[in-house]
């Protein structure tokens, strides 16, 4: 079943729970939907929120609206996820890379330069790419309880380090790095390949492991490490793009069935609304974030690119075999 007949029909049945009488006339409701988020205030995944409660308003003439709770308040990543199942919790942010852990196919994103280019990576997260409908039906196929609505991002990934310029993947090696990355088997084996010791830990206790020697090099977007202080530790950056992130917006079933079906066509174009203007949002951050830890004394330099992308090629039809993620390399490929 495709995702817009699935969303159509959900919806279609929840009238009756807002009072409708006999369908004949529709009736006003002041709705007002939990949303929950790991990042602070000046985070984009904030931002993300805070666009969607504005687009949500616009086009529902205010009949609903998002209550945010950043800072997991709510809980991390996964937490938030299974309250979405759960029905305790309306609407999450989670990256892919979490998400992954619920839909094994989504690991395919955490392989670096899966996408080719930024303009490419944009232009699979229109709302009418095939590979973002495709994403959305493989969410409504796994019968999770939740539906992806909308995509977010951080923008693209850099690598930070605290010994010394990395350009080649030879360099990580040379300087002995433990990397912190995510809980995610496929990423431990990219930078494993990469000469790197990989280790797993939560983004949060990062600055500290640095300062203690625990781990020297971690991966992500500049707005991340901005925020995190973590050039203030890692001064080292490299320019590596290696991944234009993928990260998603998540409503739980619960919370669409309290959606009357005649709001159903403006609170779908608000999310497809909030989605594209965070992503042209996630550039205007990455671009202060640069300045700002310059400004403060950060190294940045540029990498060689294809050296970080050839070790990684037979990789891709590997982790599409493993993860059963063969027809959504495929759509990635047909950008």
């Amino acid at each position: 079943m495709g995702i817009k007949k699935y969303m159509a029909g959900l919806l279609a049945g929840a009238a009756f729970s807002m009072g409708l009488a006999n369908g004949a006339h529709a009736q006003t409701v002041n709705l007002t939907l939990t949303a929950g988020t790991e990042s602070n205030r000046d985070g984009l995944y904030y931002a993300t929120l805070d666009l969607l409660d504005k687009a949500l308003k616009e086009e529902t003439n205010g009949q609903v609206k998002l209550r945010i709770y950043p800072n997991q308040q709510l809980g991390n990543e996964i937490s938030m996820i299974e309250a979405l199942r759960s029905g305790s919790l309306d609407i999450a942010i989670a990256g892919g890379g979490n998400f992954a852990s619920f839909v094994p196919q989504f690991q395919l994103f955490s392989v670096p330069y899966i996408f080719e280019s930024y303009e490419t990576y944009r232009k699979g997260m229109a709302p009418d790419s095939e590979l973002w409908k495709f994403m959305q039906k493989s969410v409504a196929d796994a019968k999770l309880g939740l539906q992806l609505l909308a995509p977010t991002t951080v923008g693209s990934r850099w690598v930070a380090n605290t010994k010394g310029d990395v350009r080649t993947p030879a360099d990580m090696k040379t300087l002995g790095l433990r990397m912190r990355v995510q809980a995610n088997p496929i990423e431990s084996e990219v930078w494993s390949t990469y000469g790197a010791n990989p280790v797993n830990m939560p983004m949060p206790e990062v600055v500290a492991a640095m300062r203690q020697g625990v781990v020297q090099a971690v991966e992500n977007a500049p707005d991340i490490l901005y925020t995190y202080k973590l050039h203030e530790v890692a001064k080292h950056l490299s320019k590596t793009d290696h991944s234009f992130y993928v990260a998603l917006v998540l409503v739980s079933d619960r919370a669409l069935e309290k959606i009357p079906a005649e709001l159903r066509p403006a609170v779908e174009k608000a999310f497809a609304t909030a989605g594209q203007q965070v992503l042209d949002l996630s550039v205007k951050f990455q671009e202060k974030a640069v300045a700002g830890m310059q400004a403060e004394g950060a190294i940045i330099v540029d990498v060689d690119k294809p050296a970080f992308r050839t070790p990684l090629e037979p990789l891709y039809d590997k982790v599409a075999k493993d993860v059963g993620a063969e027809d959504l390399l495929q759509a990635i490929r047909a950008l």
